[in-house]
């Protein structure tokens, strides 16, 4: 109790302590403020200073106060009872309150409104909102009055949901930020130029036992090494081959990518593969790219050894390895270690006696090891399934794909930039089937455009606008 009574005299002190053209009275926890007319401006400004510090309302205490929207927002907005009260208001000048009764109305009767004219001097409904009236849109025609915003050259509503819709409001009443969102969503040209996905993380495929093989070509320009040689080198390439499993590396080097020259250089080192893992060539599974060097030729290889063959977008072992492979190469190179045959063998040694991170071993250790201790270690570090976040697609939706040619392999191509909008399809597509399992994988796949691709590869649209597509084409003249 006394702790509570030295506290108000405490704050009589401070409301004693106030200017002098100025009362000050409390009322319980209220204060009340008399302010005599011939107060100067120096008083009112310390009473302002006084009474923050009184309340708690200094800089460091200031809460952001709410915003005062207008009621009208809480309601739907129709075409029809908005021409009927903008009829009324013409005719009558003012609204009641036991004017037009009805649910639809109920808006109308939710603030202020009166006549005024738009930007372009059309004769609209205006709502009082913070000091300031505002355009009342009905429901039906809000895609009008967004295309509006767009389109117009002097508009400078920005062309994203959020900041689009921080702006949008400041003159309008009847959009919310879905809607807004909606309209957004449906224009090509915003859709054309929309970032990639974000990848998906997909799950590691097991390994039990060695002859999972990856397959590469690599060029390497005549002009870097010749001045190193002493002598003229054409440009050539190098083929890298590496199990999965083991990290076993073998290469081979070719004067062109022709599948014919390759298939030969390619059939002597899937012999030689064999016998350092001990396995034979119908034992393989190969992953590789699509380029034409792994087709025709080398796919009749492939069939008289009885191999396996599959073309996929890239191969993580096979990349690792082919840095790891030519940064010796180079580097042996500018050691002055030999000629190019001295040069494969030694890096292509070096690169078998890198200590795997995964296994513990290096490839050449990793020969004499069992494949069930080395699978246990490698499928340790295999990548777990992540779920995707992005909006769910169903049969029947529409989408765009992404376009790969246009985004590189690794999705960083150099001439890729979103804003040129190449790198999503141009037409829209119906998605016609969902695989839910894939070939062995949990990943669900999506039949788009007659191929089967992942999420990720995929942007769900609600559409298009025909009506904004027309405009600008007539402005583009195309």
């Amino acid at each position: 109790m006394f702790t509570k009574m030295a506290a108000d005299d405490r704050e009589d002190e401070k409301l004693e302590e106030v200017p002098k053209g100025v009362l000050v009275h409390r009322r319980g926890s209220a204060l009340e403020v008399t302010v005599h007319k011939r107060a100067t401006e120096t008083e009112l400004l310390a009473l302002d200073r006084k009474i923050k510090k009184l309340v708690g309302r200094d800089k460091k205490k200031t809460k952001t106060e709410k915003r005062a929207w207008s009621r009208v927002r809480r309601f739907p907005i129709s075409a029809g009872s908005y021409d009927k009260v903008q009829k009324f208001v013409k005719l009558r000048g003012t609204l009641k309150p036991e004017d037009l009764p009805g649910r639809e109305f109920r808006w109308a009767h939710a603030g202020p409104i009166k006549l005024g004219k738009s930007a372009h001097g059309k004769i609209v409904l205006l709502a009082l909102e913070k000091d300031d009236w505002k355009v009342i849109v009905p429901k039906e025609r809000i895609e009008n009055f967004c295309r509006d915003a767009i389109l117009t050259p002097a508009s400078k509503v920005p062309l994203t949901r959020d900041a689009g819709y921080h702006i949008l409001q400041k003159d309008c009443v009847g959009i919310s930020r879905r809607a807004f969102y909606a309209f957004l969503a449906k224009q090509k040209p915003l859709q054309l130029t929309r970032n990639q996905n974000s990848v998906m993380r997909k799950p590691g495929r097991p390994l039990e036992a060695r002859g999972s093989l990856e397959l590469d070509l690599v060029e390497a320009k005549g002009k870097d090494i010749g001045k190193f040689l002493h002598h003229y080198v054409k440009n050539f390439y190098f083929i890298t081959l590496i199990d999965r499993l083991t990290g076993w590396f073998e290469v081979g080097r070719a004067l062109h990518k022709d599948a014919l020259t390759i298939s030969k250089k390619l059939k002597v080192m899937l012999k030689r593969m064999g016998r350092a893992l001990g396995v034979p060539p119908d034992k393989f599974y190969i992953r590789s790219d699509s380029g034409s060097e792994f087709k025709a030729e080398t796919q009749v290889v492939f069939k008289e050894l009885k191999v396996r063959h599959k073309f996929v977008s890239s191969g993580n072992r096979i990349e690792k390895v082919n840095q790891d492979f030519q940064r010796t190469w180079y580097r042996l190179m500018r050691l002055g270690r030999g000629d190019l045959e001295e040069l494969d063998q030694q890096a292509a040694a070096i690169t078998n006696n890198l200590k795997s991170k995964v296994t513990g071993y290096t490839p050449l250790e990793a020969l004499d090891i069992e494949d069930a201790t080395l699978s246990s270690e490698f499928n340790k570090h295999r990548t777990e399934m992540v779920k995707y976040k992005a909006p769910t697609i169903k049969i029947g939706d529409k989408v765009r794909h992404a376009v790969p040619k246009e985004v590189g392999k690794h999705g960083k191509a150099l001439a890729y930039k979103a804003y040129r909008g190449k790198h999503w399809s141009a037409e829209v597509y119906v998605v016609v089937k969902i695989n839910t399992g894939g070939t062995g994988t949990p990943l669900t796949r999506y039949y788009v455009a007659g191929k089967w691709r992942f999420r990720d590869q995929l942007l769900a649209v609600p559409g298009t606008d025909p009506t904004t597509e027309a405009v600008v084409r007539q402005r583009l003249h195309i």
